[in-house]
């Protein structure tokens, strides 16, 4: 038996040792990913949708602050203009009266900064005081220097900016009061006096005005449905341009009373009586009666009817009154003719 070894074989590369067994199998190929389906329009804008607004979410509300920033900062510097109404008041002189159309407030176009315009309330503005003492007429103009502009903001434009003013001569003198009375009392009653205090009051305005004034009238006094005596507290309501020198309301009493009428019914027949009407007859055989009273009381008398009556005695006067027979209490009447003569029938 031999004591040698058998030789090895080299498992040794020029690269390294090779592998210790023989015959490996090399891995497995790995197989390429499956190709993706194609994607609709929908599906693209959805996905492009959601990048734009979900993607670097943080870093889209910071650039989103910044752009706000300097907005409000760019805007808030920038000048604006806003319209505003300014009032006016007078200073008149005494013996004087301004008849021309009073102009009571202007319009104002005021700029400044929108911060400022913002914040600013119209209210802020005093009124524009105008002096007319020695002014004979004509036009008067508006300056922005009779208007305080809050500080900030800077006038441009005053609407209108001319007015034009025209005076007459003051005229003073006392008229009386006429009450004024509007609607209907109860049926049958009427207005029969209406006093006042004070029966006459002074009035001021302008000459022409005032000269042709001769009476200044009352709120209106409802008198519907009244059948009574009243009283009542009525404004005194003076022409436009003319002051009254009383203060408060005139005391009035509106005195109502029964309407009292008198009426004309007839002819009425005359009835005899006494004596035998088939043997003798009146003469004139018709009368008139003009009824007195109250306007209820005689339309009354008129709807039931009135009797004319002539009585005679037997062997008495052949001349007798007529009387009329069927009216209610407060109704007067007079007979035309007031007696009538009884004559025999032929």
């Amino acid at each position: 038996m031999s004591n040698r070894r058998a030789p090895r074989l080299e498992t040794v590369s020029a690269l390294g040792r090779a592998p210790a067994r023989i015959g490996m199998r090399p891995p497995a190929p790995v197989p390429p990913p499956p190709p993706e389906e194609p994607r609709s329009a929908w599906q693209r804008l959805r996905s492009w949708l959601r990048g734009a607004f979900v993607d670097n979410l943080v870093l889209k509300f910071v650039s989103l602050i910044l752009a706000l920033t300097v907005f409000i900062l760019v805007n808030t510097d920038r000048e604006r203009e806003i319209v505003a109404r300014v009032g006016i008041s007078y200073t008149l002189p005494e013996d004087k009266v301004l008849v021309s159309e009073r102009v009571e407030e202007v319009r104002v176009t005021l700029k400044g900064p929108w911060r400022r315009i913002k914040r600013f309330d119209e209210r802020e503005l005093d009124r524009i005081h105008v002096d007319l003492t020695r002014v004979q007429g004509g036009e008067v103009a508006i300056t922005p220097d009779q208007i305080a502009l809050p500080p900030g903001l800077r006038l441009t434009s005053i609407t209108p900016s001319v007015m034009r003013v025209a005076f007459e001569r003051r005229e003073v003198k006392e008229v009386d009061v006429t009450p004024t009375l509007a609607g209907r009392p109860m049926h049958g009653f009427t207005v029969t006096e209406t006093k006042l205090d004070p029966p006459r009051v002074v009035v001021r305005g302008p000459e022409g005005l005032v000269h042709a004034l001769t009476s200044v009238r009352t709120q209106e006094i409802r008198i519907d449905g009244r059948s009574e005596t009243f009283e009542a507290t009525p404004l005194l309501v003076p022409p436009e341009g003319v002051e009254v020198e009383w203060d408060g309301a005139v005391a009035a009493t509106v005195q109502i009373d029964e309407q009292l009428v008198a009426r004309r019914v007839g002819p009425l027949a005359v009835a005899l009586t006494g004596v035998d009407g088939a043997r003798f007859r009146p003469e004139p055989a018709e009368v008139k009666a003009i009824l007195t009273g109250g306007l209820r009381a005689v339309e009354k008398a008129v709807d039931q009817g009135v009797v004319a009556v002539a009585r005679a005695v037997p062997g008495g006067a052949r001349t007798v009154p007529v009387v009329v027979e069927g009216l209610p209490p407060g109704v007067g009447v007079q007979v035309v003719p007031a007696q009538i003569t009884i004559v025999p029938r032929r």
